[in-house]
């Protein structure tokens, strides 16, 4: 068992693979302190802004979700005010979920000045993601 969990811990880190949810699972739709919550109506002035601005679309029950927070953690942590981060709980915020048709999770979205920089689902690298944001200043 612990074997198996290297190697996919290795072909994770090495090769990128791409893993989401897309189904229903367990719904706690418990909100994440960083989560847009009930501010859907501060979201559009958010990524209108002149910051980068990377949303992580999640779910709580969603194991590859988990994978992916600490890689947008430390990118927050590195990067400081140059990027901003946005974690919307697809279970809480389902309006705003389906406005951006969110069909899997994690769904990774970059947004500056309105404009969506890069949109991808799975679990994204963190250089992948410093990357956007970087070429985005």
């Amino acid at each position: 068992m612990k074997r198996t969990a290297m190697i996919f811990a290795f072909v994770i880190g090495i090769a990128g693979l791409t893993i989401s949810c897309n189904g229903t699972g367990n719904k706690k739709a418990q909100e994440d302190s960083t989560s847009i919550g009930q501010k859907t109506e501060t979201f559009d002035d958010i990524i209108n802004g002149s910051t980068p601005v990377i949303v992580d679309f999640y779910a709580t029950w969603c194991k590859p979700c988990k994978i992916q927070a600490p890689i947008i953690e430390e990118i927050q942590n590195e990067l400081g005010n140059k990027v901003r981060v946005v974690k919307v709980d697809v279970d809480v915020e389902e309006d705003l979920a389906n406005r951006y048709g969110i069909q899997s999770i994690p769904t990774i979205m970059i947004f500056k000045g309105g404009k969506t920089l890069f949109n991808a689902v799975g679990v994204q690298q963190k250089e992948t993601l410093t990357k956007v944001v970087m070429d985005a200043q």
